[in-house]
């Protein structure tokens, strides 16, 4: 990993792979157990998805002021601390929520409290690497993460069936919420000691202020809202859907782990290619698999049929979860990289804002398979608008089709660049 300081070494390595690690840990709990309990306290479907609607659309407002506002600051510590803060103070008040509005009080808060946390290690994962091998550099890191949910998720399965007699009801789930919320606070602690190196002094004459949004980055943004809307408004209601089949206990959880387990696998692989082969060739393979994974949901048969499926999460999330932040980076300065995470966390806001009731309407509607194949659709058009739209964003990457077999050149093409991008 190279370095921006090297003043900064190994031990500000450990800290944010402590950091990421942590962070995604949170969701190994809540991902799971988060729709279900809303459930076990009398919520419907659509309750839900338009509770975790509105509590995620708070972040167009949100992620973009606390973007801006850490840029201005130059400081990232005490937004995550806050952050971690009220998260952990929402979920622990779930077991004393009661009704929609004390839900989406707390859910709101957790939400974009998370959703900072996140933005905030791709900021200061950019800041402590150079940009060239930011591939490499951000998903070495982000591998730690994905270590964290697979422990936390199994956990927390295991905390369900020892002190919850493995059911699903109300009582057997406030474990989860009187113990998984600590990690925020581990997060808060931390935050005081995360390497966050301050940016060079701003040109004479230079005002920095709302960062430019490039034609590019424009394009895939919206590509990739239509890919989250399509993921996340579908998977907040897999554990419903495992429910649906039969799942108990462990089961409960441990589709989720095994998609984890293959990120973690996929993932650092990701980041060097990226960083060899430009970040556009690695997204639009992601892109592409998306459409095809939410069908192979439809026809479940028990919950070992969405474990095996759920395993292309790992492929989709391996990718899509180190190298959209490295894009985002790209095309960014070093003092507005703060905003341009926040303009990614805004996109994911805004789908998980329309998402959960749209995916939860269809549900009640139609039921969840058929869910599942309109989130297919979905996917299908952000994979266009990429493959069509979107130029890659790395400095100094090679062309895959260049290097790859003749024949499969004009296949390859399409992953270097969109056709009226084309040599």
């Amino acid at each position: 990993m190279r370095l921006n300081e090297p003043m900064e070494g190994r031990s500000g390595t450990i800290r944010l792979a402590l950091y990421l690690f942590l962070v995604t840990s949170s969701f190994g709990y809540l991902q799971p157990y988060l729709p279900l309990y809303m459930r076990a306290a009398g919520l419907d479907s659509f309750q839900i998805g338009l509770l975790m609607g509105i509590g995620a659309g708070f972040a167009l407002l949100i992620q973009p002021i606390l973007g801006r506002l850490s840029d201005h600051m130059d400081a990232r510590r005490p937004f995550v601390c806050a952050s971690a803060l009220g998260a952990g103070g929402a979920y622990l008040l779930f077991p004393y929520a009661n009704g929609f509005a004390a839900f989406l009080a707390l859910v709101t808060i957790g939400a974009n409290a998370t959703m900072y946390l996140t933005a905030a290690g791709g900021v200061l994962v950019g800041r402590f690497v150079s940009a060239a091998r930011g591939g490499a550099a951000y998903a070495n890191l982000r591998v730690w993460g994905s270590v964290g949910y697979i422990v936390t998720s199994v956990l927390a399965g295991w905390l369900v069936s020892q002190f919850g007699r493995g059911g699903s009801g109300r009582a057997d789930l406030n474990v989860i919420f009187q113990v998984g919320p600590l990690i925020f606070f581990a997060i808060a602690l931390l935050a005081w000691f995360l390497p966050d190196r301050k940016s060079e002094p701003a040109p004479e004459g230079e005002v920095v202020g709302k960062a430019p949004l490039p034609d590019n980055l424009k394009r895939f943004l919206a590509a990739y809202f239509l890919y989250s809307l399509a993921l996340y408004g579908a998977s907040g209601f897999l554990s419903l859907y495992l429910k649906s089949l039969g799942a108990t206990g462990i089961w409960m959880t441990a589709p989720f782990a095994a998609g984890v387990v293959i990120e973690v696998l996929v993932m650092r692989w990701s980041g060097r290619f990226s960083d060899r082969y430009g970040r556009r060739p690695a997204l639009a393979f992601s892109f592409l698999l998306l459409p095809i994974r939410l069908m192979l949901y439809v026809p479940a048969t028990g919950p070992l049929w969405v474990l095996v499926v759920q395993t292309l999460h790992g492929i989709n999330f391996g990718i899509v979860g180190a190298v959209a932040i490295v894009f985002a980076n790209d095309l960014a300065s070093e003092r507005t990289r703060g905003q341009s995470q926040a303009r990614l966390s805004a996109v994911q806001g805004l789908s998980t804002a329309i998402g959960p009731a749209m995916f939860g309407a269809v549900a009640q509607l139609a039921g969840l398979p058929m869910m599942f194949a309109f989130a297919a659709v979905i996917a299908a058009g952000g994979a266009a608008i990429l493959f069509f739209g979107v130029e890659d964003s790395h400095p100094e990457s090679h062309s895959i089709a260049e290097r790859g077999p003749a024949a499969l050149r004009p296949i390859l093409r399409w992953l270097d660049a969109p056709p009226r991008r084309r040599p």
